[in-house]
């Protein structure tokens, strides 16, 4: 008898876990995701296989470790089968944290090389035009990225030129078309293609695996090399590639691209009728004030041209007396210098600083012979004080006092008579004179 879709989903669900039941399994994750709900959802993989799994929201909530994409996990759990989609599932009950996954390590090598080399560095990125008229986007043909990013450029930018390269943003091989798009665009005149102030390369979200062509060590090179300012529009705000890097600018999103790179259409048109309105209001009050004191000068002069120049002539008087006033003032002040000057240099004057001028010389020439003869002095107590030092250990003194000096045949010193044997020829200085003498 032939049985229902859900009595075959329940007998294998049955046979699973009673088979299979509780185990661990050690594997890279895959595609990661948290619901709505709490629960996480994500891929258990190797080289081969990959196997559906879920952490409830209160295991994850409970667990330490933070899943992500690339990471080299140990789980616990049981299998078991989803019937609401006839899958094969494991429910994961923990979780440690073996390593690091292959594609991480990747990742994380390349990363450490380019950084390295320079590529990352913050003073070989080149700003973005502030006014640009033209756009290079580098990205998929189909898709919603595409057109939400021209949406965006005609909202903000409407005078702006977007062209358009497409390219394979995922899977294998897709890394040398992007390379090749970028390296295109660095020469455009060489490619038949119109010259761009700059390049946005774009993609959605998606896996590590999905993106991995931009963390490919041939767009990094070909964006390093390109001749004009690079944007990164690659995943959602949390993904980060190799591209991200090495770009002039990252950007979180597609959209997010145009937003950072162009101005506001919207706030430029509602800043240049501001001012607009501004000049014109000030304008029309510079005119009417114009128009206004015209109209009085002219009403003065046919009226009596004598009042419209006494006010004039009245200010040169001030002037002139203001003049007059400054002059004597500075006057004055120059021959009171002049007069202390004079005072200065008067014979009487220069007589008396001579006579202090002696006076300090003299002075300071007794100071100068006084502290002279008293460091003689001690130079010359210090020198008997040597001199009868050395006088007192020197060999003449000894042999003043009776003693002599033996010398042998090879002229040292005789200090030990069983080195004499008889016969021993000696040279013997007294204190006056020398004799020789043999030993017996």
């Amino acid at each position: 008898m032939a049985q229902s879709v859900t009595e075959l989903l329940a007998r294998l669900k049955w046979a699973v876990e009673a088979e299979v039941g509780e185990q661990s399994v050690v594997g890279e994750i895959g595609s990661c995701k948290t619901a709505g709900s709490g629960h996480v959802y994500f891929t258990l993989k190797d080289a081969t296989a990959q196997l559906q799994c879920v952490m409830y929201r209160y295991q994850a909530a409970a667990g330490r470790v933070r899943l992500r994409e690339g990471m080299q996990v140990e789980l616990a759990g049981k299998a078991t089968v989803w019937e609401g989609r006839g899958s094969l599932q494991f429910i994961v009950s923990r979780v440690k944290e073996a390593g690091t996954g292959s594609l991480q390590q990747q990742f994380e090598a390349l990363k450490r090389k380019l950084e390295a080399e320079g590529l990352f560095a913050t003073a070989r990125k080149r700003p973005l035009p502030a006014f640009p008229q033209s756009v290079g986007l580098i990205t998929s043909a189909t898709g919603a990225v595409i057109q939400d990013m021209r949406h965006r450029l005609e909202q903000r930018a409407p005078w702006m030129q977007a062209y358009l390269l497409p390219v394979q943003v995922q899977g294998k091989g897709a890394e040398y078309g992007i390379a090749s798009a970028i390296n295109r665009w660095s020469s455009p005149e060489e490619n038949k293609l119109p010259r761009v102030d700059y390049i946005i390369i774009a993609r959605g979200g998606g896996s590590m695996e999905d993106l991995w062509c931009f963390n490919e060590e041939v767009v990094a090179r070909a964006i390093a090399s390109c001749s004009v300012p690079v944007i990164s529009a690659v995943g959602h705000e949390t993904d980060f590639t190799i591209a991200d890097f090495v770009a002039d600018l990252r950007a979180p999103t597609p959209t997010a691209a145009i937003e950072l790179s162009t101005p506001d259409a919207a706030s430029i048109g509602a800043y240049l009728d501001q001012t607009h309105r501004q000049l014109h209001r000030r304008l029309g009050a510079a005119l009417e004030s114009a128009h206004l004191r015209l109209r009085l000068a002219e009403q003065s002069k046919l009226r009596a041209p004598q009042e419209t120049l006494a006010p004039f002539a009245q200010r040169l008087d001030e002037l002139e007396e203001d003049l007059h006033f400054s002059c004597r003032q500075r006057l004055e002040a120059l021959c009171t210098t002049l007069q202390i000057y004079t005072a200065k240099i008067s014979p009487r004057a220069l007589l008396s600083d001579m006579a202090a001028t002696r006076q300090q010389l003299d002075t300071r020439e007794k100071l100068l012979l006084s502290a002279a003869s008293a460091a003689l002095d001690r130079k010359n107590a210090a020198l008997r004080e040597k001199e009868a030092t050395i006088t007192a250990a020197s060999p003449q003194n000894a042999l003043d006092r009776g003693f002599a000096l033996v010398r042998r045949p090879d002229g040292k010193l005789a200090r030990n008579a069983a080195e004499l044997p008889a016969g021993t020829t000696l040279h013997i200085r007294l204190a006056e004179g020398e004799i020789g003498a043999r030993v017996l």
